[in-house]
Order: structure tokens, then C-alpha cells, then sequence
């Protein structure tokens, strides 16, 4: 609530300086895309190359638009900053629409859905025997700070242990190392947790926690802009673009970590 509170304070300074319109966008001749790592969205190599499923179709979308692309990356948790401050035009990372973003920002038509599930090491599974049993202090759930698995694990599990990490590399490499005994994830990242080698993690719950809806994120305002991306996100849906992409990166092949961010979340609290 507090980080909401600074993004307000902060809206009328950055309104000055918010991300271009269309016109001024193809002047420049880039768009400029926010993208924090996050498989198979955004897949960070070693050495820091960028690719997945947000890669490829902004990849696309800016050449649609006769334009070349840049990549802003930033944590997960500074991508609203980076288009309120005009350092970007638009965020790409599976970027989910939610009521609270939408007091910041607008959303083009979506293109994505994302279930989201709570795991934990099955001891801690038996124990608890129920979801209502995870709400306990002796019980660490890990989420990704500033992401939808923050809103989950808060308003699912306000009693437990919760740790907030700035991406779920580090959350998969903590479940790892045991220093929490849980977290709320969805696929790729289920399926790493339950492939882990020395922790047996298992979903106690039949059904999605929540489910969300990803799109591109911009500036209020940009009216043009977000018209020419609902225009190509439908033009693209029409072709079986979206399934063709989603059966691409959502895969097997796809199923990997990303490199950390360069930058930790001011607020995340590392776990052991």
C-alpha cells in the first residue's frame, strides 16, 4: 500500500516526462519495451541476452509498426516506474492487468491468462492438511515481490511467513536450499519445483488461486498507442498467432530459469 502511496505522489512529476505518444514514438524510430526476467516471457541467458515469449512478439510488434525495439530492463517490481518516468513506452513480461495497476496505467486488449498455485514440500503439506493450515508463523511462503504471486500469497496466507524475493529464480533456488518451505507459483516455475532433486514439493489444491490476464502496459493517455496495439493484438489473435507462441515458449524446451535481475527489489526480504 505504501509503494501505491509513493507511485500517486509521484504521478503529477511524472506525468511531465511520461512515455511518447505514437507520433512521437515513430519519430524516434524505437519503441522502447520494459521487460523483467521472467520464463518463458522473458528468458535472461548467462550472458545477458534476452529472449521468450514477450521478446518475440514485441519483436514483431515493433516491426509491424515500422519501428526498431529496445529493451529497458528493470526488477518486476520498477516496470510501472519505468514507463510512468518515459524511460520506456510499453511493459511486456507477462505483465498481468489488475485493478490496482490500472489506477497507474492503461492496458491493451489481453493476450495472455496465467493460473497461479501455492506449493510447499509435501511434510509441510501433510501438516498443514488443509490451505487454511499454511497460515502459520513456522511456515515460509516465498512470492515475487511487486508481481500477482504478492497479491496471492498476502491475501491467501496474511498469517505465514511470508518472503518476498525479486524474482522466481531466487524463490526456485531458496525452495532449493530449503530456506522456505513453500511459494506461490505458476507453470513453468510448478513444474521446476516439483522436478527438484532432494525437496519433494507438491500442489495441495485442485484449483487456480487466482487467474489473470496479461497485456501491454502504458501510460494513461496514450490513446493512439493503445488503439494500434489492441488493432495488431486482434489482427494477431485472428491468425493463431497467440497459440502458436503460447505452444512455442510455454513448452518443455522453454520450461528454464532466467538470469537474475540486475537490481533486487528495494522492498523484497531475501530467505535464509
Amino acid at each position: 500500500m505504501m509503494r501505491l502511496f509513493v507511485f500517486f505522489a509521484a504521478f503529477m512529476t511524472w506525468s511531465a516526462a511520461s512515455a511518447a505518444d505514437l507520433d512521437a514514438i515513430k519519430e524516434r524510430g524505437t519503441l522502447r519495451v520494459a521487460v523483467a526476467p521472467l520464463s518463458p516471457f522473458v528468458i535472461k541467458a548467462p550472458d545477458g541476452a534476452l529472449s521468450g515469449f514477450e521478446i518475440e512478439s514485441t519483436s514483431a510488434l515493433a516491426e509491424s509498426l515500422g519501428l526498431d525495439v529496445e529493451y529497458v530492463e528493470r526488477p518486476f517490481c520498477e516496470l510501472a516506474e519505468a514507463v510512468l518516468s518515459g524511460e520506456a513506452d510499453v511493459i511486456a513480461s507477462g505483465y498481468s492487468n489488475m485493478p490496482t495497476r490500472r489506477r497507474l496505467l492503461d492496458f491493451s486488449l489481453p493476450y495472455h491468462d496465467t493460473e497461479y498455485f501455492v506449493t510447499v514440500a509435501r511434510e509441510t503439506a501433510k501438516e498443514a492438511r488443509t490451505l487454511r493450515g499454511l497460515n502459520r508463523k513456522d511456515i515460509a511462503i516465498a512470492y515475487q515481490h511487486g508481481g500477482v504471486s504478492g497479491m496471492v500469497a498476502h491475501g491467501e496466507f496474511p498469517g505465514a511467513d511470508l518472503k518476498g524475493f525479486s524474482s522466481f529464480t531466487e524463490i526456485l533456488d531458496a525452495m532449493e536450499r530449503g530456506a522456505v518451505d513453500g511459494a506461490v507459483l505458476f507453470d513453468p516455475y510448478l513444474d521446476m519445483a516439483r522436478a527438484m532433486k532432494g525437496h519433494k514439493y507438491r500442489v495441495p489444491h485442485e484449483f487456480a488461486l487466482t487467474r489473470t490476464i496479461e497485456a501491454f502496459a502504458m501510460a494513461k493517455g496514450e490513446g493512439a498507442l493503445r488503439e494500434a496495439l489492441n488493432a495488431w493484438v486482434i489482427e494477431r489473435d485472428l491468425d493463431g498467432y497467440w497459440k502458436t507462441l503460447e505452444a512455442k515458449w510455454f513448452s518443455d524446451e522453454y520450461a528454464i530459469e532466467s538470469a537474475p535481475p540486475d537490481h533486487a527489489c528495494a522492498a523484497a526480504v531475501p530467505a535464509g
